[in-house]
């Protein structure tokens, strides 16, 4: 009887304890998104601290002190979410996180107040543009931290399986979109403000944050799975479209536009800060709903989990219950009068067999369950496999450049707009006498001469352009908005220094001659159309005998 009632509880006992794991592991899962719900809240809140800097630093002097006061108290606010949320962190046990807001985060916000206030404090007719957009970038950079501690999170995450996963990857790019999304319009807004012409290097900026948001809205709806999509995720979903990607963006474009033709702009700053902080909410608001889902989804899991191990608690207790009645009433009833007649027999026999039975079916069971714990630690690796597999890096993984995947992405956006096209400048790059260099000099040098050679193409391009390692020894050169001329001369840079490289000039590489040879197209139709002009460029150049630049 005693032999029963221990099967029982063995096999009843691992059952318990996986329950009691799941409902673990989602306790932890809950816990894991509430911090990154407090994370993005106050990552978002950061990026919402630029709005009141900007009205304050870009309005009349009128108008400072009302706008002083409504950034004293946001800043309050903040920093009452910022000691919640390290307060939270700490409970949770994520003390390393909490740690990097406090020794990261805190500084890099108290030195981007301190330059916003050290500007506010200049009198109106000694400021500067530059001294104003210096302050709006140091607020740029306390954001920076408080987005690691974001990432940290998710990296560190333990209990997030496939279900949760997709949410911690749109919290992140949401996160990331708010921002991006704010520092379009911050880029110019010192330009804005004082009437002067918008620098290349702000230009360049916005363009290329204008470009992430896109992007980056643009991959939500690509991870967001189908069975996710209902209707109120699309419609803030399109909301982020109409409002901010089609109404807030051009805006900016305007500006923009007003700058490079030299025309006074259409908005001061203030009225720029009136006009897009509207449009920023539809991105705050699709982050919520998916913040809020993911909770809900986690907090469901965790109540699913619970009840399975009450009712495994539960079952085993039954189980014994019911075997401890059924062999009472069995040893009273029925085997008693047996056990009683033939005990000098038997009852040895058969107490030996029943325990080398019962010994061999608590084995089985062990193996079994021993067989499913493996299972599950499998099942997770791979999980983690695979959320790793969605992180990798658009870029080349020698030379640190775009690769043909980000190439693919960048031409879906630009074929959508074919009178871009006809304004942009594809150059195609090819190393002379690379063959030369693997077969003489191995390819370690090879190596180097491709990072050499793309090291040389960065430094001749703006943040703006876009370069590419489209092939072994090729490299592809985007640049918009540019004349044949200038391209032409660009290329030619381009030949010059990696000509003049001081890898090329070394005593290995002296019985080798390393150039390139590019060909250069402005405008075309289409991007096949494009792709086909600088190829037949580069033969010519080729044509020419090698270090060369043909259009």
């Amino acid at each position: 009887m005693l032999v029963i009632v221990l099967s029982v509880s063995l096999i009843g006992l691992p059952l318990i304890v996986s329950s009691y794991r799941s409902y673990q592991k989602s306790a932890e899962a809950l816990q894991e998104i509430q911090s990154l719900k407090m994370v993005a809240e106050l990552a978002n809140k950061i990026s919402k601290e630029r709005a009141p800097a900007n009205n304050v630093m870009s309005s009349s002097s009128k108008d400072a002190q009302r706008h002083y006061e409504a950034l004293r108290k946001y800043r309050a606010e903040v920093d009452g979410q910022i000691q919640s949320t390290i307060q939270m962190l700490e409970k949770t046990g994520q003390h390393d996180i909490a740690q990097g807001l406090r020794q990261n985060f805190l500084p890099a916000l108290m030195k981007g107040r301190k330059v916003v206030d050290g500007y506010i404090a200049i009198p109106y007719a000694q400021r500067e543009m530059r001294q104003m957009d210096d302050a709006i970038v140091a607020m740029f950079h306390a954001w920076d931290p408080c987005y690691e501690a974001l990432q940290d999170i998710v990296r560190n995450a333990k209990s997030k399986d496939d279900a949760l996963s997709n949410y911690y990857i749109l919290i992140l790019l949401l996160a990331d979109l708010r921002d991006q999304a704010g520092r379009s319009a911050s880029n110019i807004m010192a330009a804005v403000t004082f009437n002067e012409r918008i620098p290349d290097e702000n230009l360049g900026r916005s363009m290329q944050t204008q470009r992430q948001t896109q992007y980056l809205w643009q991959l939500v709806g690509v991870i967001q799975p189908d069975y996710a999509k209902n209707d109120q995720f699309k419609q803030l979903y399109q909301q982020v479209k109409d409002q901010f990607l089609n109404q807030g963006l051009p805006i900016v474009s305007s500006l923009m536009e007003d700058s490079l033709k030299g025309r006074p702009f259409s908005k001061s700053g203030p009225e720029l800060t009136r006009a897009m902080v509207g449009k920023y909410t539809t991105v705050v608001d699709l982050q919520n709903y998916i913040l809020e889902t993911s909770i809900s989804m986690a907090y469901a899991k965790q109540q699913d989990a619970q009840k399975e191990f009450i009712y495994a608690i539960l079952m085993v207790l039954v189980s014994l219950l019911t075997v401890l009645l059924t062999m009472i009433y069995a040893k009273k009833w029925v085997f008693g009068p047996l056990i009683l007649a033939r005990e000098q027999l038997f009852n040895l026999a058969h107490a030996e067999n029943k325990a080398r039975t019962s010994e061999k079916k608590a084995k089985a069971d062990a193996s079994i369950f021993d067989a499913i714990s493996r299972l599950q630690a499998r099942l997770q690796q791979r999980e983690a496999f695979e959320f790793q597999l969605k992180h990798i890096a658009h870029s080349d993984s020698l030379t640190g450049v775009a690769n043909r995947f980000a190439l693919d992405e960048y031409i879906k956006l630009l074929e959508k707009q074919p009178s871009q096209l006809k304004k942009t400048c594809l150059m195609l790059i090819d190393i002379d006498n690379f063959k030369q260099v693997n077969d003489s000099l191995g390819h370690i040098a090879g190596d180097l001469v491709i990072q050499s050679v793309a090291e040389s193409l960065k430094s001749c391009m703006r943040a703006s352009d876009l370069l590419v390692r489209y092939g072994g020894d090729e490299f592809l050169v985007l640049i918009e908005d540019i004349g044949l001329d200038t391209a032409l001369r660009i290329a030619e840079k381009i030949r010059r220094t990696v000509l003049a490289s001081e890898l090329f000039q070394s005593e290995e590489f002296g019985q080798v001659s390393v150039s390139i040879s590019a060909g250069v197209a402005v405008g075309a139709a289409s991007w096949m159309a494009l792709l086909a002009r600088a190829d037949e460029a580069l033969f010519r150049a080729k044509a020419k005998g090698k270090n060369s630049v043909s259009n």
